[in-house]
């Protein structure tokens, strides 16, 4: 990654935390919800993935989570830096579809 390529950092702080707090708030009663359902037939991570939409990024990141340090000739450290690459990814995009307001 190179040090400070954030699209965001000529904006000031309290812009960027805005940006990343403006979504619409969740109504939860702190009981069991729909979205922690699995698919009906769904056997293997590949199937969460494609259920849900995820992006090739956020799939990566998925995937990386759940296997953290279990992969064969990788490091806890290298699935740590997958998962901050592709989650460094997905917030560019983001932030370059949130409007600013």
């Amino acid at each position: 990654m190179v040090p400070d390529a954030r699209i965001d950092r000529g904006m000031p702080e309290w812009a960027r935390a805005e940006r990343l707090t403006s979504g619409p708030a969740i109504q939860s009663d702190g009981g069991s919800t729909s979205y922690y359902e699995l698919p009906e037939g769904a056997t293997e991570l590949n199937d969460l993935i494609e259920h849900k939409g995820m992006s090739f990024a956020l799939g990566n990141i998925f995937k990386a989570c759940y296997r953290f340090g279990e992969k064969d000739a990788a490091s806890r450290m290298y699935d740590l830096n997958k998962i901050i690459y592709f989650a460094e990814r997905v917030k560019s995009f983001e932030l370059k579809q949130t409007p600013i307001v």
